[in-house]
C-alpha cells in the first residue's frame, strides 16, 4: 500500500479502460490498414489517400494520448485513494476474521489442555488404586507363604499343637495389617496418594 505505482496497477477499472481504448484504437487502425495497396474500409479507388491525412491523424492521436495521460495522472491519485480505502476496509474485515480465528484456536488449545489435565488426574487415581491393590496383594501373599509352610511334609512339634495354626493365622494377620499400614503411611509420607 506504500508504493503508488503498485496501487495504480491494482486499480483494475483504469486498467480495463486502457485495454479497451487500446483494443478499439487497434480496431480503428485496422480499418485504415492497407492490404496489397488497397484500403479495407474504403472502396477501391485508383487514387491513393494523401499522406497529410495520416500525419493529421497521428498528431491528433498523440494529442489525445497526452491529454489522457495528464487527466489520468490527476485521477490516479483519486483512484489510488479509493483503492486504499477499499483495501483498508478489506484489511479490517480480514483482521477481524483473523482475530476470531486466533481466539477460537486459543479456546481449542485451552480445551485440549483441560481434557489432558482431567485425563492425567484419572490416570493418577488409577495408578494410586493399582498401588493399593499391589500392596494388598503383597500382604495376601504373606498368608500364602504361611499356608505353604504348614502344608509341607516335614514334622515339627509345633504342628502338633491344635491351636497353633489359629495363632499363626492371628499373628500373620496382625503382621499383614501392620505391613499394609506401614506401606500406606509411607505412600502418604512420600505424597504418592492423598489419603
Amino acid at each position: 500500500m506504500d508504493d503508488d505505482g503498485d496501487m495504480a496497477e491494482m486499480y483494475l477499472t483504469e486498467k480495463k479502460r486502457r485495454m479497451e481504448l487500446s483494443f478499439y484504437g487497434d480496431q480503428s487502425m485496422l480499418g485504415y490498414r492497407s492490404v496489397d495497396g488497397a484500403s479495407i474500409s474504403a472502396p477501391v479507388t485508383p487514387v491513393s489517400s494523401p499522406p497529410d491525412s495520416r500525419r493529421l491523424e497521428k498528431s491528433l492521436s498523440m494529442a489525445r494520448s497526452r491529454h489522457e495521460s495528464m487527466r489520468s495522472s490527476e485521477s490516479n491519485t483519486e483512484n489510488i485513494e479509493e483503492l486504499e480505502m477499499l483495501l483498508e476496509a478489506y484489511f479490517v474485515v480480514i483482521d477481524s476474521t483473523l482475530n476470531k480465528l486466533t481466539s477460537l484456536k486459543e479456546y481449542i488449545d485451552d480445551t485440549e489442555d483441560f481434557i489432558n489435565i482431567q485425563l492425567d488426574n484419572v490416570r493418577n487415581q488409577l495408578i494410586q488404586f493399582e498401588l493399593l491393590l499391589t500392596t494388598a496383594t503383597f500382604v495376601v501373599a504373606i498368608f500364602g507363604v504361611v499356608a505353604g509352610v504348614f502344608g509341607m511334609n516335614f514334622e515339627i512339634p509345633f504342628f502338633d499343637v491344635p491351636s497353633a495354626f489359629q495363632w499363626v493365622l492371628i499373628i500373620t494377620g496382625i503382621c499383614g495389617v501392620c505391613i499394609f499400614s506401614a506401606f500406606v503411611w509411607f505412600f502418604k509420607y512420600r505424597r504418592l496418594m492423598p489419603l
